[in-house]
């Protein structure tokens, strides 16, 4: 098997993900197994599980069903939504470890469970209404959204000072809202912005020491090109579930 990307795994935006789904749709051609998309994104979201103990199988989910998704934790409910988001990214330069943020976060629950579980219930709140933004298309509202979540994740301690660095340039920039991706601690920010002012905040994140990373949006999820005969994931796919990450 060999293993072809235009997406680097040093960035932590689902490519380990994404190459567990392709290879399970492979393995599923190869023994001739009719598997759905539904017995893959089981197989790889237990994949994650037993590699490395937590996960909420959102890249998992992105990776297999593609297009642009609500999500719940492992996969209890999956829902196509219609639009694709108008999203800039940028990289902290900074690899994050997801299990280790998760386990931190769950020590915090152990010590403060009445305030985790106000803060996760607002957090859950937001997601609501974020899913009806996206659904109907209003990007300032669901900005404002996510600069919500975004103090709510910091005040969960998962940010970081070169994310709230590149978060906050954006935001300066014209970005209708952004926020961490995933776990935090490194990696991503996702920022929704307006068509006209994508170029000034991509420089904006650049001239804030990050990397703007080129992702498309609304991707097909795993499938197979006939004309190369190669199995493909593409995992850069967003929904408001992202939240809950």
């Amino acid at each position: 098997m060999s293993v072809k990307s235009d997406f680097t795994a040093r960035v932590g935006f689902g490519s380990s993900s994404a190459v567990s789904v392709a290879t399970i749709k492979a393995l599923g051609l190869l023994y001739n197994s009719k598997i759905s998309e539904k017995e893959i994104f089981d197989l790889a979201y237990k994949v994650t599980l037993d590699i490395q103990g937590v996960g909420s199988g959102f890249d998992i989910a992105a990776a297999t069903f593609g297009g642009t998704l609500y999500f719940r934790k492992g996969g209890s409910e999956v829902e196509m939504l219609s639009d694709a988001l108008p999203l800039v990214v940028g990289y902290t330069g900074v690899k994050a470890d997801t299990p280790t943020l998760v386990r931190f976060v769950q020590e915090q629950y152990k010590r403060q469970k009445g305030k985790l579980n106000k803060i996760f219930s607002e957090i859950g709140d937001l997601v609501k209404k974020s899913k009806a933004a996206v659904q109907k298309q209003d990007w300032p509202n669901l900005g404002e959204l996510m600069n919500l979540n975004q103090k709510q994740l910091r005040t969960l301690g998962v940010s970081s000072v070169k994310l709230d660095t590149l978060i906050e340039a954006a935001k300066r920039a014209g970005a209708y809202g952004a926020k961490l991706s995933g776990a935090g601690g490194g990696d991503c920010m996702v920022a929704v912005v307006p068509a006209e002012k994508r170029i000034l905040i991509e420089q904006a994140i650049r001239n804030g020491g990050g990397e703007v990373i080129s992702v498309g949006t609304h991707a097909p999820g795993v499938r197979v090109e006939t004309s190369a005969n190669e199995t493909l994931s593409s995992a850069t796919h967003y929904n408001t579930q992202n939240f809950l990450s």
